[in-house]
């Protein structure tokens, strides 16, 4: 865990991306199938239907071992979209193993096709994520696409879950008005509810 001595978000941003980059390929995979594998033995998971994921960059934790189980339990996938959505906003398609993806304006991978939903309407909502705390406070990259997302549309049994590496916790995050706290994150070794 990193000990916050008020360092700002841009420094917090910087160190904890460092950290998760510093994970070589065979940290990365291990990491993502531990994390597939304890919360695929949560009840949130086993009874959900639609849930949210992300493509991952940067040394983001990847979610693609999760999707895969979701996919074989029969669960409906979604990928989030930025194009064409009010007030910058996602939303979030449907997607199969052999559902097509382009690279938008970022660099990331979305699917190109298919009938839109707002987050509201997911049972959970894996979320990347720079850095967490004890708290369900999130640092995200700082455009603020979730945190918009979620103020829009409040539904209080969306399970917002930050995925992440055990390095990216801090013990305090700087917060805003805006942000929206998470309601759990999942590390490889740990499963937090807030």
């Amino acid at each position: 865990m990193l000990i916050n001595h008020h360092f700002s978000a841009k420094q917090l941003r910087k160190n904890l991306r460092q950290c998760r980059r510093a994970l070589n390929h065979y940290q990365q995979r291990k990491a993502a199938k531990q994390l597939a594998h304890r919360l695929s033995k949560t009840p949130a998971f086993q009874h959900a239907k639609k849930i949210g994921f992300y493509q991952a960059s940067d040394g983001e934790i990847s979610p693609h071992e999760l999707l895969k189980l979701a996919h074989a339990d029969g669960k409906s996938c979604y990928l989030p979209v930025l194009r064409r959505f009010p007030n910058a906003q996602l939303g979030f398609v449907k997607v199969t193993p052999d559902s097509r993806l382009h690279r938008h304006r970022f660099g990331m991978k979305e699917p190109k096709f298919g009938r839109r939903l707002f987050i509201y309407q997911l049972d959970i909502v894996c979320m990347p994520l720079v850095g967490f705390d004890d708290k369900g406070n999130r640092l995200g990259m700082g455009g603020g696409f979730y945190d918009r997302s979620l103020a829009h549309h409040k539904n209080p049994r969306l399970i917002k879950l930050g995925l992440a590496h055990d390095c990216q916790q801090v013990d305090v995050l700087p917060t805003n008005t805006w942000d929206i706290a998470l309601t759990g994150v999942l590390t490889p070794t740990q499963y937090l509810q807030f």
